[in-house]
């Protein structure tokens, strides 16, 4: 005996205290607007959540247009709280809220945080039963959340969360619930995920995009186009699921083929995709050797230089991004690229590129999963992502089905 609960049967527990304390914590309306000074939208993590948060954040300001507006979320994620428009101010929670990385111990400081901003009303973004007292036990008197298994207790406005939904339709609905029942849709420009690089970063992703020979131009085309390739990710606190991660050697076959077809191809990725980004280059060169700058092979290493503010403006100048499911491809989207994803334990219904009309955006976002893979025959249950043992749905996906997708978004 461990002495310690079962998964299963912790899950029961707190699913029912839950429920039970949601029968003692009544519900409400929305609140008038004019009655709201200040707001505050609570996102803990992770880096691409926060981004899937932005046209949630552009509902509520344009429903709150005199209230000050805060974005509150974890220390991890705060660079990508810093990119999105409409916030006045960002708050940073330290490590709650954080997967794997918070408990009981770390909800009085975010207590006092939240209490210290005097909010009227709270927007919690996350299903944390924890995440969600914080604000009741900062006094914040309207307090909209997700209601998944009863663990939004103590929200006044709760949005079950029953069905498979995109994770940024599900946070729209949230602000939607907390602005007015009869708040009118969003509009065109708050149905699409917004991201700001500042012009530091902008400063610098032109100097990396200079120096690497990308910014030739005959008048205002291109003499050849550029795609920006982001082989790693899936790696968060509290969480490393290599499992989303497509095999290094099927992205430089795909790589190889773009070259082939006069594409020049820049990788990109965190220091923490050091292996992978290596393991692409010497499946590219087994010889070992450094590919050089354009145009020599028509490949340029960017990894590792870039922060997220600057890999964003990076991704915003390319004709095409391909990746993984991970934060950049939700960048490329907000920063209007045209993007492949490839998908395998993780479902593009819930995460895939994002716009108003049926998960895409602009025609020009496109998730490839096989129909085979665990995502797409899972029942809809709260909690947690439940992949199949030994995950690797992620290798069903050949390289001829990605290469044509960026292909057909290059025209070629």
């Amino acid at each position: 005996m461990t002495g310690t609960i079962p998964t299963h049967w912790r899950t029961r527990v707190i699913t029912l205290l839950a429920r039970t304390l949601g029968q003692a914590i009544p519900t409400r309306s929305a609140p008038d607007p004019a009655t709201i000074r200040r707001l505050i939208v609570i996102k803990p993590a992770s880096l691409g959540d926060v981004i899937l948060a932005s046209p949630a954040v552009a509902t509520l300001r344009r429903a709150f247009p005199n209230a000050y507006l805060t974005l509150s979320t974890g220390q991890w994620s705060l660079p990508a709280a810093r990119g999105i428009p409409g916030v006045d101010d960002i708050q940073d929670l330290g490590t709650f809220g954080t997967p794997g990385r918070f408990g009981v111990r770390d909800l009085p400081l975010a207590v006092a945080r939240l209490r210290a901003g005097r909010h009227d009303l709270a927007i919690v973004l996350d299903r944390s039963p924890l995440v969600a007292t914080a604000p009741l036990l900062a006094g914040i008197p309207h307090r909209a959340g997700i209601d998944s298994a009863g663990r939004g207790f103590a929200h006044t406005i709760r949005i079950p969360w029953t069905r498979r939904t995109h994770e940024a339709d599900l946070y729209q609905s949230v602000a939607h619930a907390a602005a007015s029942p009869s708040a009118e849709a969003p509009t065109a420009s708050e149905a699409q995920l917004a991201f700001r690089p500042t012009p530091d970063a902008t400063a610098i992703a032109d100097r990396l995009w200079g120096d690497a020979g990308l910014d030739d131009r005959a008048g205002a085309t291109r003499t050849a186009p550029v795609v920006v390739v982001h082989p790693g990710g899936a790696s968060n606190p509290g969480m490393t699921l290599a499992a989303k991660r497509w095999p290094a050697d099927r992205f430089a076959t795909v790589i190889r083929t773009l070259i082939a077809r006069g594409v020049r191809v820049v990788l990109v990725g965190h220091t923490s995709d050091a292996q992978i980004i290596a393991d692409v280059r010497r499946a590219l060169d087994p010889s070992g050797a450094s590919p050089p700058p354009l145009p020599g092979t028509g490949i340029v290493d960017l990894s590792g230089d870039a922060d997220l503010a600057t890999l964003a403006a990076l991704i915003g100048r390319a004709d095409a991004y391909l990746g993984n499911d991970s934060v950049p491809l939700h960048l490329a989207v907000a920063m209007g690229t045209p993007a492949v994803a490839i998908y395998g334990p993780t479902d593009p219904r819930v995460y895939g590129p994002w716009g108003p009309e049926g998960g895409t955006y602009a025609g020009k976002g496109i998730a490839i999963v096989d129909p085979g893979a665990c995502s797409q025959g899972r029942a809809f249950r709260p909690g947690p992502l439940d992949a199949c043992p030994g995950c690797r749905c992620i290798d069903r996906v050949d390289t001829s089905t990605v290469t044509n997708a960026v292909l057909n978004l290059l025209g070629r």
